[in-house]
């Protein structure tokens, strides 16, 4: 079993602030791996389960875990029905649930529940614990495992996890935003806001300004995921006479709400150009990247000059700038 550390059990609040202290320099994506590691510092586990997704059907749409495989979340998801842990969670959410409180251990290791999950990945003792985020409608199931059926989960350890979840959760959270502000993706422009989604539309963190912004030009949407299909990474659609625009981040993407401005009327050949000439390349070295000639490139760019309403390069330059940073 995992070996605890001496900031462990002895001192949970060192776990707490290296949560938060550690949160800008962990990766986003990597984030919730990294705090899993750190809690087997506090609390003795072999294996570890994180899923999140919508409360209404517990479909975990972004999941990590350590000492596991990548099919165990697919496993877990099919015997839901016939986990009596889990309502248990449901019902007692923030305060974890011990199995063998739930279901007596005679009982347990012969059921089909322990043939199909536990048993295959070894597992003997479970403590689960289940939160909801009120904020973005997700539902986080959070459960710990050991290998060994005689190292029973303790009341003094289902009262410590049921302490540092909260912090987990929301410590999570803190690493997302501080991501995105230290990423430049939240920017000052007032009409631009953000959220940090799983690939299936649910959110995970999202700014005030990106829900005023979806209640108002779709007002009939769901309130736990996107009114519309996740886009491809680096790209930027006008949907409903809004500007959205994608990034990957891992295993989630970042989206981004904006008014359109006048670069967004620009075709992708036009956008093309537009980047090119601001990069300060000339109409001869823009025409060998397309493999045109000078002429065209000429014809094109006043053409979108003549599209956004300027008259100059150093006006293009500066409406690029500007549009970089919303």
């Amino acid at each position: 079993m995992t070996t605890p550390l001496n900031f462990a059990a002895s001192d949970p609040e060192a776990f707490i602030s290296k949560l938060y202290r550690e949160a800008a320099r962990v990766p986003p994506n990597e984030y919730r791996v990294w705090a899993l590691e750190q809690l087997s510092r506090v609390i003795d586990f072999d294996a570890a389960f994180w899923g999140s997704g919508n409360s209404a059907d517990i479909h975990f749409h972004y999941v990590c875990h350590i000492g596991l495989d990548e099919h165990y979340a697919h496993h877990l998801q099919k015997t839901l029905s016939i986990n009596p842990i889990r309502d248990a969670v449901i019902n007692n959410l923030g305060k974890p649930v011990n199995m063998q409180d739930v279901i007596a251990d005679e009982d347990f290791y012969q059921s089909q529940l322990y043939r199909q999950l536990f048993q295959p990945y070894g597992i003997e003792r479970i403590l689960a614990a289940g939160y909801f985020d009120q904020d973005n409608g997700l539902y986080s199931l959070i459960s710990l495992y050991r290998f060994e059926r005689q190292q029973v989960f303790t009341e003094q350890e289902r009262h410590l996890q049921e302490r540092l979840v909260f912090h987990l959760v929301n410590a999570a959270s803190h690493a997302f935003f501080l991501h995105l502000h230290a990423g430049n993706v939240l920017h000052t422009k007032k009409h631009a806001a953000s959220a940090i989604c799983d690939l299936n539309g649910c959110f995970h963190e999202v700014q005030p300004r990106f829900v005023t912004l979806l209640n108002e030009y779709f007002p009939n949407r769901s309130s736990v995921t996107l009114p519309f299909a996740m886009g491809k990474d680096n790209s930027t659609v006008q949907i409903n006479n809004l500007a959205v625009s994608f990034k990957a981040q891992g295993e989630l993407m970042t989206v981004t709400l904006r008014l359109p401005g006048p670069l967004d009327l620009l075709s992708q050949r036009e956008a093309q150009i537009v980047e090119w000439v601001c990069k300060g390349l000339t109409f001869k070295e823009v025409a060998r990247q397309l493999d045109v000639a000078p002429s065209t490139v000429s014809n094109h760019l006043y053409r979108i000059y003549d599209k956004i309403g300027i008259n100059s390069r150093s006006e293009l330059a500066q409406l690029v700038d500007s549009h970089r940073q919303v």
